[in-house]
């Protein structure tokens, strides 16, 4: 019995470094029809569902796919394609490249409702309670219904920037406050019930590229935050003064853990800082491209490179262990189960990875291909 015990513990046991090996399980393609254009075609990171995982494209469209073999369950084509999705219960929601926001069924891609915005949509919306709160091509944020699309309010952004990268953002919710980034450099707290400002602070203070593409991220004292072209700011909740502010721009959310903020740079390498004063304590450089957002995974470090592939770093020392190049790079940012020890991501020409770490008795050859 003690000896059946101790088989189970192992086989349950979380995968440690130094027996990993990762595998690639499957790849397939999230476009539609073939395309051969020099345009980039994936920015979206992959959503998982418990059995599924959705990839759009910046062409065509959306696909599902089931986790376990990569079989297409269905598809949905969108012109000019899309950049972020949300899933929430049973539903999918999405601005696409049409204008128009989408809400389909996730098991079968069906439409539910769709709504004309008469402009691009970018991001991924966020969903909280009954609400969709997105940020539009347009510099405005409208706020859905998610049961049928009514819309409940609606704030522009009246400042116009002469030139913009991306320029939206996520926004994030606590306590009945919308974090809102703007393509004109500002950032705004606003009243998650009517829209009304609280503070603005602007923060994108370059001549051309103002833009404040980053999703927030909310700590107990502060919010950090990015401009493209200028800096990450810790910004205090209350008002909006700056804490800090760390002179390199960026265009993804940071990452923090044991007081430190992993970020990003436009510079082309990852800047890890103390969390309380914004001193830079590492740098790991000599990046190909730029990377994505970064994100932990046991004892790994995961991220993606613009102009590389899948990186995976050992937490403690911050050496590569593991990376992987589809051809011309990885944009978006990967998307792990930490639980089953899987990575999903996807290239630049559109195509859906699976690698799982596995340790070496349960591998076959090859371990990493």
């Amino acid at each position: 019995m003690k000896w059946l015990l101790a088989a189970l513990f192992l086989l349950q046991a979380p995968v440690s470094q130094a027996n990993s090996h990762f595998v690639r399980e499957w790849s397939r393609s999230s476009l539609i029809s073939p395309h051969f254009g020099f345009r980039h075609l994936n920015n979206m990171s992959p959503i998982l569902s418990e059995n599924l995982v959705f990839l759009g494209n910046s062409v065509d469209g959306l696909k599902a796919f089931r986790r376990d073999s990569g079989a297409e369950v269905w598809r949905f084509q969108v012109k000019n394609g899309l950049e972020g999705l949300t899933l929430n219960n049973d539903k999918v929601y999405f601005g696409a490249g049409d204008g128009f926001f989408y809400c389909l069924d996730s098991s079968t891609g069906q439409v539910v409702w769709k709504k004309s915005l008469n402009t691009e949509s970018l991001t991924r919306p966020l969903i909280l309670d009954s609400y969709i709160y997105h940020v539009a091509g347009n510099s405005t944020l409208y706020v859905f219904n998610k049961e049928n699309g009514e819309t409940v309010w609606v704030k522009t952004n009246a400042a116009k920037s002469n030139m913009t990268v991306r320029g939206q953002t996520t926004p994030v919710l606590e306590n009945g406050i919308l974090y809102v980034g703007w393509s004109d450099g500002t950032f705004t707290a606003l009243n998650a019930q009517n829209g009304r400002e609280i503070w603005s602070k602007r923060i994108g203070d370059d001549k051309k590229f103002n833009d404040v593409d980053a999703t927030p991220v909310l700590t107990a004292n502060c919010i950090l935050v990015s401009s493209f072209a200028n800096a990450l700011f810790c910004l205090d909740k209350t008002n909006g003064s700056i804490r800090w502010r760390h002179d390199f721009g960026g265009y993804q959310s940071v990452f923090v853990s044991e007081n430190k903020v992993y970020y990003s740079t436009l510079n082309g390498e990852i800047h890890i800082l103390d969390l309380a004063s914004g001193k830079l304590l590492k740098k790991i450089l000599n990046l190909k491209g730029l990377a994505s957002l970064i994100q932990p995974m046991g004892p790994y470090l995961v991220y993606g490179e613009s102009q590389g592939g899948l990186v995976v770093r050992n937490r403690d020392n911050l050496k590569k262990v593991f990376e992987f190049s589809p051809g011309r790079g990885v944009f978006a940012s990967p998307t792990l189960d930490t639980k089953l020890n899987q990575i999903y991501f996807s290239s630049r020409e559109g195509t859906l990875y699976r690698f799982d770490i596995k340790n070496s008795s349960s591998n076959p050859f090859p371990w990493s291909q």
